[in-house]
């Protein structure tokens, strides 16, 4: 992103008339969205057979049983001696559990892994490093700044739909960033599941925008320039909120499906052409919601070669809130510094007043025009560089149009090109003003998919 940044920066500068348009170009915040999310699990509770689970702690509650051949209760102390399947019947503090019995009492189906129950973020950490599998049993904050990284090692994170603050590894400010929480490099291959990412936790009635917002790191990077190695990074039915980037992947393999990725200073999940085979994103029944750019962008680079180009396969459903007004659309993030960001933005925002660009807009419930920031395609100096390859646009789940989004004219002598895929003002499936609410149907569809009439 800084790279196209600078080139339009430098090419701006040349045609400098255009700045005198930014002076009237009011710079609209994105405010965050706090509504409480929650996540149906695919119907197993993981446990693994290293180091008990206080069942007190991993599921409040009294009147604990099991049925099982591979696992052993004391009072709360669950032990397993073995992988496999067995049945956990209790009765859950919270009256409102998910499946809750007339009797008060829930019966789970518990899935035992060969992996390490950990309550605490040393043990996860060294775990993870390790190459094992690891499972949480509550809800853990991380410590200290050092970023996790997998290397050449293969680790499962099993959340449980437990909460994982990172915000000491992520934290940072617009001038400087916070790092990643976990770096999958070399031939590294790491999977997520069921687990509640947070880069900073919003109070109640907290007033802030994703511009000027705690954790600036991101939660995932794979970012990797070695031909000989491909690191490969699985997210499966995670929840993603309060980053700057949620994910950067360049020269890697991710695969995202129903998961949510919330409240970004940048866009949510980012690709980028490398030196080596390209980026490869898959993503399916998934959700992206209120991002300061857009949710997805894949960016190219003149210097890629024909195989480095980025490609995003599209499958089931995958809905992006991020709406944006003629004063809130943004191509630049705040971290690229206050003086681009306002100059860019500016230039934008200026082009976006010209008539010509009335067809991108449709308006809201409230009378505003709004255009919608759903995936961004860049491509700086030969056009070659954007080659990025986007497939599974054409189904009943997603269906988004493409348009030239207006660049500055004085940027395409560098910045070629920027297209921007989006809702399609004559079939608009979600509304310009619509925010993401938690819902039971929407949980059931992240795990189960969508079914298109």
């Amino acid at each position: 992103m800084k790279k196209v940044v600078l080139a339009i920066l430098v090419v701006t500068i040349i045609g400098a008339m255009c700045f005198a348009a930014v002076a009237c170009v009011k710079n609209e915040p994105t405010v965050v969205t706090c509504e409480e999310l929650t996540m149906l699990m695919e119907g197993n509770y993981y446990v693994g057979t290293e180091g008990t689970v206080d069942l007190s702690v991993a599921l409040p509650g009294s009147d604990y049983s099991i049925t099982a051949t591979n696992a052993t209760l004391d009072g709360t102390t669950l032990t397993v001696n073995g992988a496999g399947d067995f049945t956990l019947v209790y009765k859950p503090t919270d009256t409102e559990a998910e499946n809750i019995q007339a009797d008060g009492t829930v019966t789970l189906k518990v899935h035992a892994v060969e992996g390490v129950n950990v309550t605490d973020w040393a043990s996860l950490s060294s775990n993870v490093k390790a190459g094992k599998t690891v499972v949480m049993q509550c809800n853990i904050t991380s410590e200290g700044k050092e970023t996790v990284q997998i290397k050449d090692v293969s680790s499962t994170i099993y959340g449980n739909a437990k909460e994982l603050y990172l915000n000491s590894i992520m934290s940072g400010t617009v001038k400087n960033r916070g790092n990643s929480a976990f770096d999958v490099v070399g031939n590294g291959k790491a999977t997520f599941q069921d687990v509640y990412f947070y880069g900073y936790k919003y109070a109640e009635g907290e007033q802030v925008v994703l511009e000027t917002c705690e954790g600036y790191g991101q939660f995932i990077n794979a970012n990797n320039d070695d031909s000989s190695v491909r690191p490969e990074v699985t997210i499966k039915h995670c929840i993603l909120e309060n980053s700057h980037k949620m994910v950067y992947i360049k020269g890697a393999d991710c695969t995202v499906e129903g998961t949510v990725m919330r409240n970004g200073s940048d866009a949510l999940l980012a690709a980028e052409t490398a030196g080596v085979k390209g980026a490869v994103l898959n993503v399916k029944n998934s959700v992206f919601a209120n991002s300061v750019v857009c949710g997805i962008i894949l960016c190219g680079w003149t210097s890629a070669n024909e195989d480095s180009y980025c490609t995003l396969n599209l499958d089931g459903f995958v809905d992006i809130y991020n709406w944006k007004s003629r004063t809130t659309a943004k191509l630049m993030p705040k971290t690229e510094g206050e003086f681009l960001y306002n100059l860019v933005n500016g230039l934008v925002a200026s082009e976006l007043k010209k008539s010509e660009y009335n067809s991108y807009f449709t308006k809201g419930a409230d009378g505003e025009d709004y255009v919608h920031f759903g995936i961004v395609v860049l491509a700086t100096g030969d056009l070659k560089a954007n080659k990025s390859t986007i497939n599974g646009n054409d189904g009943q789940g997603i269906q988004l149009v493409k348009k030239n989004f207006p660049l500055p004219s004085a940027a395409s002598a560098i910045a070629k090109t920027c297209d921007l895929y989006c809702i399609d003002n004559n079939n608009i499936t979600i509304q310009p003003t619509a925010t993401l609410d938690d819902n039971k149907s929407l949980s059931y569809e992240l795990i189960h998919g969508r079914n298109f009439k």
